[in-house]
């Protein structure tokens, strides 16, 4: 996949082989996790977090996932070789990466490159994780160099 600027301000992801395709397909499957159950989960009982914030949460996070999932899915239907995010889009996109990028976290806890492990010493499932979580964690970075202010 080639990621470039666009004139118009937003970002262009071009296809080059089915994988990319995968790729970005399997957002929505890293990205299923309750993160706005764990927020709750941190919050204390008189904060009223579960019955005030959690419902509004979960629903943003959900429309996030869903929203880049169409995309994705409406781009690769219609034989498009690319997608672009555009400045209106990009928030949605940032919050769906992220969202996959804590619950991968969470479900294999990478943590923190420890001295002499090396990713070859992971077992294959959680290293192709760990590879989408890096790209995932570039793209958010593009976003924030040339769409988002």
């Amino acid at each position: 996949m080639t990621i470039l600027p666009t004139l118009e301000g937003g970002l262009r992801l071009q296809m080059q082989v089915e994988r990319d395709w995968q790729v970005l397909m399997a957002l929505s499957f890293d990205a299923s996790h309750d993160l706005a159950g764990d927020l709750s989960g941190l919050m204390d009982e008189e904060s009223m977090w579960e019955d005030l914030i959690e419902p509004e949460l979960r629903a943003l996070f959900s429309h996030q996932v869903t929203q880049v999932e169409a995309q994705v899915r409406a781009a690769r239907k219609g034989g498009e070789s690319s997608i672009t995010i555009g400045a209106e889009d990009a928030d949605v996109w940032y919050g769906a990466l992220n969202q996959a990028r804590l619950a991968m976290e969470a479900n294999y806890q990478f943590g923190p490159t420890e001295e002499g492990k090396s990713i070859e010493s992971m077992e294959r499932g959680k290293q192709q994780a760990f590879f989408r979580e890096r790209f995932y964690c570039q793209l958010q970075s593009l976003l924030l160099e040339y769409v988002m202010e």
